[in-house]
């Protein structure tokens, strides 16, 4: 299954969704983050759909989104009803629009379900975990504490690795000034506990550790170009990165024995798209 999770806070559509896939017939799809996919794939910068079910039906219907002749709301809605239906209601979808009003709909059971306010698709006790975490946390109105609580409640879910066909990459769309983009952001972890002092006006490395230290760290990069979206994963301690192109593949490219700024270059020469981010730089964090 899977769990996404749309949610539209005075204007702004967030969009959250994991990327394990479970198929019992595959080993590696229980034990390997690298064996997921992208589950939110953005169109364009005011359409995306998100899927949660069955994965070859899903991926059958992002092929033929692609050959639509308009990418608009009304077009897609039509196609994934047909799919849904076809699929005997095994795959359902979540369409994010930013084309009159922010909207998300729903599409499962046959059934369209619009809303101005949230929704979600995939699996029940995923949700319901990401429920008793996002209303236990909730102290104000305030969009950004609202949108800070439901970043951090799905990637409990996600982390915590309690529900069995929930994990993988924790993947977020918003709204942004250029319309709807991947999150970027970077995640560390320095794997013990340290200390350090920094003076005013002085730039002091970070001891970000290393694998003897069980550390980890992983950065999100995006395109700087939202018309054509894609989002790639670097990951210092292993030097290596992943890339998710969606209108390219609905799989995922792997770049090996790259560092972040040899991987984004490597990017942009074997497939035209600009990364930019917050990458680990030795010590320290760059911008690229």
């Amino acid at each position: 299954m899977t769990l996404v999770i749309g949610r539209i806070t005075q204007g702004i559509l967030r969009i959250d969704s994991d990327s394990k896939i479970t198929n019992p017939k595959i080993a590696s799809n229980r034990n390997s983050i690298f064996s997921g996919l992208l589950k939110t794939i953005i169109l364009h910068p005011r359409l995306c759909v998100s899927y949660a079910g069955g994965v070859d039906t899903a991926q059958e219907a992002i092929e033929q989104i692609y050959k639509l002749k308009e990418l608009t709301i009304g077009n897609v809605k039509k196609l994934l009803i047909e799919i849904n239906k076809e699929s005997n209601y095994e795959t359902d979808f979540l369409i994010g629009s930013l084309e009159n009003q922010p909207l998300l709909c729903k599409i499962s059971k046959g059934e369209v379900n619009p809303s101005n306010q949230n929704h979600w698709i995939g699996d029940s006790l995923g949700f319901n975990a990401f429920q008793r975490n996002f209303v236990s946390n909730l102290k104000s109105t305030e969009p950004k504490h609202i949108l800070d609580v439901h970043s951090k409640a799905f990637e409990n879910v996600v982390s915590s690795g309690a529900i069995e066909s929930i994990g993988g990459f924790h993947i977020t769309v918003h709204t942004t000034k250029n319309g709807l983009e991947y999150l970027m952001k970077m995640t560390m972890s320095i794997g013990q506990p340290t200390s350090m002092t920094v003076k005013a006006n002085q730039a002091v490395p970070i001891p970000f550790g290393d694998a003897k230290t069980g550390a980890f760290s992983y950065c999100y990069l995006i395109s700087s170009n939202p018309f054509h979206p894609a989002i790639g994963i670097h990951f210092p301690m292993g030097n290596f990165g992943t890339l998710y192109y969606p209108r390219l593949t609905r799989e995922i490219l792997i770049l090996k024995n790259v560092d972040p700024f040899e991987f984004a270059k490597r990017v942009k020469e074997d497939f035209k798209i600009d990364l930019t981010g917050m990458v680990k730089n030795g010590d320290y964090m760059t911008m690229i």
